[in-house]
């Protein structure tokens, strides 16, 4: 690569990109790599403060142009359901094909970024995206770049994505409502309606409800029920807090074959139970504070309930920061 004088850049190729800004107004390509430039492109140039350009010349094979790198680092980079724009002042960004939830390997994101002078910008981890979202955007920083920063990247990637959009599965939910006040008719019932409207983005839609009053082996059964209709997943309101009669963590821990949480490090909703049945239907303990606060710890796991995005002890425990809500 080497720089030449404005005056004397008439029939050489520019090697990146020459963008115009307009503060507060504008910010695009005026000139594409590989323009070849004109006599009547000087004035332009000019007036973008280019007195000099730069041209590439024969030189170092371990040199890779930044559009290069940038596509390399989506080819490593991108699973499925997604899609990448073309290069654009040296950067490749990924666009979501459905609606979903991105999932990022922030491990290998972070190895990869901390390799040296290139980068992958995603959104955040297990956040709900929409079908034709921006997620993810890929470039380095220099103009050109050392071939092995990304044989390193492939190498930490081991043919494997970094980035998946997963798919919304999780379709039919049964409710269960304990509480003896709603089972005899003397309130309301206030949490189910809530549930519905929160769910329903997410393409998830009620086909069972049951309401019990405070007896373990009433909401046990309740559970039961829903297990043999089949139902995709299954919440349970009420009878959450630590209170003696309130008996409902209790009731799924024995419905359960693993009970993965009571208690998440997020504010408010963090008396939630999460739990799964031995044919891995998820059944989700959902306390009071849902029904006075938006968002809520509901709110923060219903984007991975609805991709059937298995839920760990880790992963809740990772929760905590950016948990207060």
């Amino acid at each position: 690569m080497k720089q030449i004088n404005i005056k004397d850049a008439i029939g050489q190729a520019l090697c990146h990109d020459i963008v115009r800004i307009v503060i507060g107004t504008v910010k695009e390509r005026a000139f594409k790599r590989g323009h070849v430039i004109r006599e009547e492109d000087i004035e332009e140039l000019l007036a973008l403060g280019k007195e000099h350009v730069f041209v590439m010349e024969p030189g170092d094979e371990n040199l890779l142009h930044e559009e290069d790198v940038a596509y390399a680092l989506y080819d490593l980079a991108a699973g499925d359901y997604m899609h990448n724009t073309l290069v654009n002042q040296g950067k490749v960004e990924a666009i979501a094909d459905i609606d979903g939830m991105l999932q990022v390997d922030v491990e290998r994101l972070r190895a990869i970024n901390s390799i040296g002078q290139l980068t992958i910008v995603t959104k955040l981890n297990h956040r709900a995206v929409k079908k034709g979202e921006l997620i993810a955007g890929m470039r380095c920083i220099p103009l050109l770049l050392d071939k092995r920063e990304v044989e390193a990247a492939q190498a930490i990637a081991k043919n494997q994505p970094i980035l998946q959009v997963k798919p919304f599965v999780i379709k039919t939910v049964g409710i269960v409502t304990t509480g003896t006040e709603v089972y005899t008719g003397r309130i309301a019932d206030a949490f189910t309606p809530i549930i519905e409207k929160r769910m329903a983005p997410y393409g998830m839609k009620k086909v069972a409800h049951i309401i019990v009053p405070d007896d373990t082996n009433e909401i046990v059964k309740a559970i039961e029920t829903m297990k043999t209709a089949g139902v995709d997943i299954i919440f349970c309101t009420g009878g959450m807090s630590v209170d003696p009669d309130d008996l409902t963590p209790g009731a799924i821990s024995r419905s359960a074959e693993t009970v993965v949480t009571y208690g998440l490090p997020v504010l408010p909703g963090s008396m939630v139970c999460i739990a799964y049945t031995s044919s891995g239907t998820p059944i989700v303990g959902l306390p009071g504070g849902v029904l006075f606060s938006e968002p809520t710890a509901f709110d923060v796991l219903l984007p991975r309930l609805a991709a059937n995005d298995r839920i760990t002890k880790e992963d809740c425990i990772a929760m905590g920061h950016g948990g207060l809500l």
